[in-house]
């Protein structure tokens, strides 16, 4: 196809120099003779060219319709404990995926478990909700992948300043126990968090456990 419009092309191209160049007498009897080969090659190549035009757009019609359709889908990602607690309070009320090492699970009704961190110094509470009926004690010291929706419950200066009264009151008389100082280093450490964030209450996060595996 495109050696015929080559062709095409090089005869009009022909034509236009012998009109140029040649007497006038001439000239008169080659445009008589010339007019209807150039008429008659005017019309081929302009079929020509439409017929090319054609296949082309079809072409690249037929490309854009086997062309696959690519949709991602981006999946959770997951968090270990330390991670959750950096984005918490943004993630309020989310779906979220974490690892953590379960510490204690509820002896009573196995509806409630806790996680630590690998340095064993932040922990996350788990509760079973929906679907999910609870937890196997066995699980105590296997890593867990857990999913559910982040919570928080807040603790207000007025709570805090109540324990406190409670536990000194509770605690009279005694030159302190173990149970005292414990409960004494979490109301200190209450109160560092809500210095350093410029919070008038203490955020508690958990988790509503919708599904767990244990990660071998």
């Amino acid at each position: 196809m495109y050696y015929v419009v080559n062709e095409l092309l090089y005869f009009l191209e022909i034509c236009l120099v012998n009109d140029r160049f040649v007497n006038a007498k001439q000239t008169v009897k080659q445009n008589v003779n010339l007019k209807p080969k150039v008429m008659k090659y005017l019309s081929l190549l302009a079929l020509c060219l439409a017929f090319m035009s054609c296949n082309f757009t079809q072409s690249k019609s037929e490309t854009k319709k086997t062309e696959p359709a690519v949709i991602s889908q981006a999946k959770p990602a997951t968090f270990n404990i330390d991670q959750v607690m950096e984005v918490a309070a943004d993630k309020v009320g989310q779906e979220i995926k974490f690892q953590g090492v379960v510490n204690h699970v509820c002896a009573h009704s196995g509806k409630r478990c806790i996680l630590k961190n690998a340095e064993g110094n932040l922990s996350l509470r788990v509760e079973a909700t929906g679907d999910l009926e609870g937890f196997n004690k066995e699980i105590a010291g296997n890593d867990l992948l857990v999913t559910g929706i982040l919570r928080e419950k807040r603790l207000a200066t007025s709570e805090i300043d109540e324990w406190e009264t409670e536990i000194k009151e509770k605690h009279k008389g005694e030159e302190g126990g173990k149970h005292c100082s414990s409960e004494m280093a979490n109301i200190k450490e209450m109160r560092d968090w809500m210095k350093a964030n410029n919070k008038d209450y203490y955020a508690i996060y958990y988790v509503d456990g919708t599904d767990y595996e244990v990660v071998e």
